[in-house]
């Protein structure tokens, strides 16, 4: 079974989803996590080998800068207009639902960046079958200690926290490796209609619009295998 999941660091819908994603496959059985794999990907967190997660790259914001500037607050009341209350009702609302799934979710004050170099350092952790482990610490790192994540000195520290080895991360951050796989995961975006993330295939059919529930997913799974 593939999973497939386009998703952006700088999203909360996404790191709700991972979270309820390991939960489906927990209630399938098995133990353990990560497990090879090329590619942006890994087995399931339930550890059953017949499943194969492969994280797919997307960018919310592609030319954002990798400097902070405004908070996302700020930049959802200028582009999209809504009002300091508003704002504020939805990063609650957001923060109940992923304190739900065990997740500190903080977007008070998280100021967005370019996700691409954060994307590239989850293929290489794929090539040892750290992505699952890697985008964790990557959504902890924004959307809960509301790093930097373009800083590669945060993206370093956040790679060797997931496992990886500090020198290969080091010099894919000094390079430009994965860039391609990257853009190739957003030209297959284009391919497969995928606008906004997260979006989650399963074996190539495409699961419910939006953040999936544990019991769509779970049915998408019990359904696919």
């Amino acid at each position: 079974m593939k999973i497939e999941i386009w998703s952006d660091i700088m999203c909360p819908w996404c790191y709700i989803g991972k979270a309820r994603l390991d939960r489906a496959i927990e209630r399938l059985g098995g133990g353990g996590h990560d497990a090879g794999g090329r590619g942006a990907g890994g087995r399931g967190a339930g550890g059953r080998d017949d499943i194969e997660v492969v994280w797919r790259s997307f960018e919310l914001r592609p030319d954002q800068p990798r400097t902070p500037g405004a908070t996302l607050g700020e930049m959802m009341r200028e582009k999209l207009g809504l009002q300091p209350g508003e704002t504020v009702e939805l990063f609650e609302k957001i923060r109940l639902l992923g304190e739900a799934e065990g997740l500190d979710i903080r977007l008070t004050g998280v100021r967005p960046v370019n996700s691409f170099d954060a994307q590239r350092l989850v293929h290489l952790a794929a090539e040892s079958g750290l992505a699952h482990r890697m985008k964790s610490e990557l959504f902890r790192a924004y959307l809960t200690d509301q790093q930097n994540v373009a800083d590669h000195e945060v993206l370093l520290r956040t790679a060797t926290r997931a496992g990886l080895d500090a020198d290969a991360a080091g010099a894919v951050l000094a390079g430009d490796a994965y860039g391609e796989d990257v853009r190739e995961d957003e030209r297959a975006a284009a391919r497969r209609g995928v606008t906004g993330v997260p979006t989650v295939f399963v074996d190539g059919v495409r699961v419910a619009t939006g953040v999936p529930s544990v019991d769509q997913f779970h049915r998408a799974l019990v359904e696919a295998g």
